[in-house]
C-alpha cells in the first residue's frame, strides 16, 4: 500500500487542473532568480514567490488551485536546481581533474551525484510522511505539494552556496 501511495500521490498532486498555472515556467524561473539576486543573504525568503501572488490571483480560492500554484513553484524551484546541479558538476568533475592530474584521488563528482539521489530518496520520503500525517483529508495534497515546493528550492539554494568557503 505504501508503495501505490508513493506512486499515486504525485500523479495526483501533477494532475491539477491548469487553472492556476499561468504564466510559462520560464517567468517564474527569471522571478526567483531576481528575487535571489535581491535576497543576499537570505535567498530562504524568496520561497513562495510564485505561489503567493498565485493564489492571491485565483477566482476562488480551491484546494486544487493552491495545489497548482505550489506545483507551478515547485517546477520552477526544480528548473533552477537542475540548472544549478550540472553547474556544481561540471564544477566537481574540472576540479576532480585537477586533483587526478596532480595524483589525488578525484571523488568530487561523484560524491556530488550520491549526495543528490539521496536527497531525492529524502525529499520524497519527508514529502511521503507529511502527506501520511495528514492522511484523514484533503489537506495531505497540499501538505505534499507545499513541501515538494519548499525542499526543492532550499535544495536548490543550498546547493548553489555549497562550493563557497565555509
Amino acid at each position: 500500500m505504501r508503495k501505490f501511495v508513493s506512486i499515486l500521490v504525485p500523479l495526483l498532486v501533477l494532475a491539477q487542473p491548469a487553472g492556476a498555472a499561468g504564466p510559462a515556467v520560464a517567468a517564474d524561473v527569471d522571478a526567483l532568480k531576481a528575487c535571489i539576486t535581491t535576497a543576499g543573504d537570505n535567498p530562504e525568503d524568496c520561497i513562495e514567490t510564485v505561489v503567493d501572488p498565485c493564489i492571491d490571483g485565483l477566482s476562488a480560492e480551491s484546494e486544487e488551485g493552491v495545489n497548482g500554484c505550489y506545483d507551478r513553484e515547485a517546477e520552477a524551484w526544480d528548473a533552477i536546481l537542475n540548472e544549478t546541479y550540472k553547474m556544481a558538476l561540471k564544477d566537481a568533475a574540472s576540479f576532480d581533474e585537477e586533483i587526478s592530474a596532480n595524483g589525488g584521488e578525484a571523488e568530487a563528482a561523484g560524491s556530488l551525484k550520491k549526495a543528490q539521489r539521496a536527497w531525492i530518496a529524502f525529499r520524497d520520503a519527508e514529502c511521503d510522511r507529511l502527506y501520511n500525517r495528514n492522511i484523514d483529508g484533503t489537506i495531505r495534497f497540499t501538505a505534499y505539494a507545499s513541501c515538494q515546493n519548499r525542499l526543492t528550492a532550499e535544495r536548490a539554494i543550498a546547493l548553489g552556496k555549497s562550493d563557497e568557503p565555509m
